[in-house]
């Protein structure tokens, strides 16, 4: 009965988190505004510009 109560508990703790830490989230807003994933619609990535790295590992 009591590995029920803190199974709960430890439940009922990760909700409190995940749940402050997306109202946080919600209130900063985009780390960054601008930010589109490399492979975006019609367009080539940032840095890649045709750049050859050579033999760099």
């Amino acid at each position: 009965m009591k590995s029920w109560s803190v199974l709960a508990g430890f439940a009922l703790l990760l909700v409190a988190v995940f749940g402050v830490s997306y109202a946080v989230g919600r209130q900063v807003g985009p780390v960054a505004p601008g930010l589109r994933p490399s492979g975006g619609v019609g367009g080539v990535s940032p840095g890649a510009g045709g750049h050859d790295m050579g033999g760099m590992r």
